[in-house]
Order: structure tokens, then sequence, then C-alpha cells
């Protein structure tokens, strides 16, 4: 290699591992946050329904601004409709995040049920390729999940929204770990490759 081929190949090198470095301490971050969502699921859940109201509050104001600019009739009473309804639906999950956690606990114990009766369905259409029995195991497991947590309502409130953000959490943890590692030996290669 030239001069110039091996200064490309060094800052190629020295990028790897600043974003391996980065991706790592990243990955442990949200590692801990997930295990600290996991080990209090509760308040998890009320910080996340509280998120989603402050969410819907700000698209319910910005949705009525745009309705006062509208050009039409039509278009504004649909935006200011739509806006009022996703203030007073934020401004219900800010002002009582129990109902709301409760709210997103039955919506989701329906959605584990009929994703699962979906993926059956679609398992079973699939059959004889490979990967059905797989398809009609998880849609399987989906709606026993989604049953499950029906029949332990309310209590299911109290744990399942932060258990599942808790989980989702230690996986993009774990995976940005992973990432970290591979950049790392990505870096470490082009090294041995530049001696």
């Amino acid at each position: 290699m030239n001069g110039q081929e091996d200064d490309v190949m060094t800052e190629f090198a020295d990028s790897a591992k600043a974003g391996a470095k980065a991706a790592t301490w990243v990955g442990i971050a949200v590692l801990l946050l997930g295990m600290l969502a996991i080990g209090m699921p509760f308040l998890t859940g009320v910080a996340i329904t509280i998120s989603i109201g402050v969410i819907l509050l700000i698209t319910g104001i910005a949705q009525l601004f745009f309705a006062f600019n509208s050009h039409s009739f039509g278009s504004g009473a649909l935006r200011f409709g739509f806006g009022i309804l996703s203030g007073l639906c934020g401004l219900s999950l800010v002002t009582q995040p129990g109902a709301g956690l409760a709210t997103i606990t039955l919506f989701l114990a329906v959605w584990f049920v009929v994703d699962g009766v979906f993926t059956v369905v679609n398992g079973i259409s699939w059959r004889p390729q490979s990967g059905w029995g797989l398809m009609v195991g998880s849609g399987v497991i989906g709606v026993l999940l989604g049953v499950m947590i029906y029949s332990q309502f309310p209590t299911s409130s109290v744990w399942l929204v932060g258990l599942l953000v808790g989980i989702r959490l230690l996986l993009v943890g774990w995976t940005m770990i992973a990432l970290g590692a591979v950049g790392r030996q990505v870096a470490k290669e082009i090294d041995t490759a530049n001696v």
C-alpha cells in the first residue's frame, strides 16, 4: 500500500475504534436501564404512560395550531377534531397514569391475541414450507400471552409495560455491546493489515 492508502486505512481503523467504544458504552448504559426497568416495572410503566401523554398533548396542540391555519374548512375541522381528541387523551394519561397504564395493558393483551391468531393463520398457510411450524408456535405463544395478560388484569398492568420495555432495553443493550465488539475486531484486523 502507498502512504495515502495507509492514511485512509488508519483513519478508518480509528473511526471503527471510536464507534466501537461508543457503541459499547451506550450498550452498557441501555443494559443498565433495562435492568432498572425490569426491577421497577410499575414506575417504568407510569413513566412511559406519562411520556405518551405528553407526546399526545404536544400533538394535540400542534394539530389545533394547524387547524386554525388551514385554508379549507374540511381539513381545518378534521385537524381541530383530531387535536382536541389527542389533547384530551394526552391530558388523561398525564393526570391519571394508573388508568392509562391499565388501558395500555388491555390494548397489549388484545394485540397479542390478534397478532397471534394472524401469525397462526399465516403459518398454516405457509405449510409445508420450512419455518411454518415456528410461525404457528410463535402465534400460539402470542395468543397464550395475551390471554394470560387479560386473565391477570388489573394486576398485569402493574408489571407488564415496564417488563416489556425492560426486556427490549436489555436486548438493545446486548446488541450495542455486540456491535462494539465487532467494531473492535474490524479495527484490529485493519491495524494488522497495515503493519
